[in-house]
């Protein structure tokens, strides 16, 4: 385990699988987190972690963009990793030294930058992945060769090549994500047209049920089941929920795919979980799924021995991306990071910090 050395608080990187989230009833309140005021000034600029500077600054810029078709079935090359879940709009920063992958990536570039990413389980490869566009790298015999790849397109597996040692590839298809519009817009009043308006903000959406229970008058069942599938209004009751977040400085997106994804990155949920929510085809399903985990305030504990560390409403950002990160190592291997306000349990070493590959600028890790 590592751990960010700061005087603002307690920061802990806490990485997957060795690490996993659990939901207990043990009532954790009074064990060792004093509710003291904590400043919310901060001289840190968020911006910094998510350029990933500590791969450097003279990485290639690859322009242009690789967007597939829905439905498209295509033969991808397969970069799988251990417990590394990426979804659409995350950014996968990367160090590889093994020749094998080299060669792919190199290939990846030569063509449209795009390779499949797909978490490797406990047991087995997970079925379903999301494809990364590769958009900067750089390639040094001592330093290996350092990338940056933005998430993209889900896809599902269907036949997985074996071409040698190490490298993979598979006959994948693209998965559509679909986009459904308000509950109401086939069976409302059309003379009420004139009266609606786009919900932005809570008293919007409260003008906005005056109308939808005059078309709901037409409709077998009554407007508050249909508001439980309106993306908008579950986007606003999920960000109303993380304002602890974007109050603190994060970007949290405003369309429901992009939130849901992002969403899906940043809770605390184990491999399983992101699994689930991977498989979705509407951020509709993802995000009433989402919404359940947030209610929940799940905990940190130890897999070996359930030790308690801290919860999911202390967790606070260091990014403008969000409070929870992916980082790589100088040895390639990608962590998934949260810092917390309050954290106990942590065995912490003698050794004086290291400012080396540092994944937040000006600060040093003790491990």
């Amino acid at each position: 385990m590592d751990a960010n050395a700061d005087d603002d608080g307690t920061h802990s990187e806490l990485e997957y699988p060795e690490n996993r989230q659990n939901n207990v009833e043990e009532d954790y309140s009074e064990e060792n987190t004093d509710e003291t005021s904590i400043s919310t000034e901060s001289t840190f600029d968020l911006t910094l972690p998510a350029t990933h500077s500590y791969l450097g600054h003279n990485l290639e810029e690859l322009r242009g963009r690789t967007i597939l078709d829905d439905g498209l079935y295509v033969n991808l090359p397969l970069l799988v990793k251990q417990s590394v879940m990426l979804f659409p709009g995350q950014t996968l920063p990367m160090t590889v030294f093994d020749a094998q992958t080299i060669d792919m990536i190199r290939t990846c570039i030569e063509n449209d930058r795009t390779l499949g990413v797909v978490c490797l389980g406990y047991d087995k490869m997970v079925p379903i992945g999301t494809t990364a566009e590769i958009y900067e790298c750089m390639y040094d015999p001592d330093q290996g060769f350092r990338l940056k790849a933005k998430g993209r397109q889900r896809f599902k597996i269907l036949r997985v090549i074996i071409q040698g040692y190490d490298k993979i590839s598979a006959r994948v298809q693209v998965l559509p994500e679909i986009t459904l519009g308000p509950p109401f817009l086939d069976e409302r009043i059309a003379s009420l047209d004139h009266i609606r308006i786009h919900p932005k903000n809570e008293e919007d959406f409260k003008k906005q049920e005056k109308v939808e229970n005059l078309d709901a008058v037409v409709t077998p069942w009554p407007a508050w089941v249909y508001r439980q599938y309106d993306p908008l209004r579950l986007s606003l009751k999920i960000r109303q929920r993380l304002q602890f977040i974007e109050s603190k400085g994060s970007s949290i997106p405003e369309d429901p795919s992009d939130l849901s994804f992002w969403v899906a990155q940043n809770l605390l949920l184990d491999d399983n979980e992101r699994i689930v929510l991977l498989n979705y085809d509407c951020a509709i399903s993802r995000l009433q799924r989402e919404m359940k985990y947030l209610v929940e305030d799940n905990v940190f504990v130890c897999c070996n021995c359930d030790s308690y560390i801290g919860r999911q409403s202390h967790m606070f950002p260091m990014s403008k991306e969000g409070p929870q990160g992916t980082y790589c190592n100088p040895s390639g291997i990608i962590h998934e990071t949260v810092t917390l306000y309050h954290a106990q349990g942590l065995a912490l070493s003698d050794n004086p910090p290291s400012i080396n590959y540092t994944w937040f600028p000006g600060r040093g890790f003790i491990s």
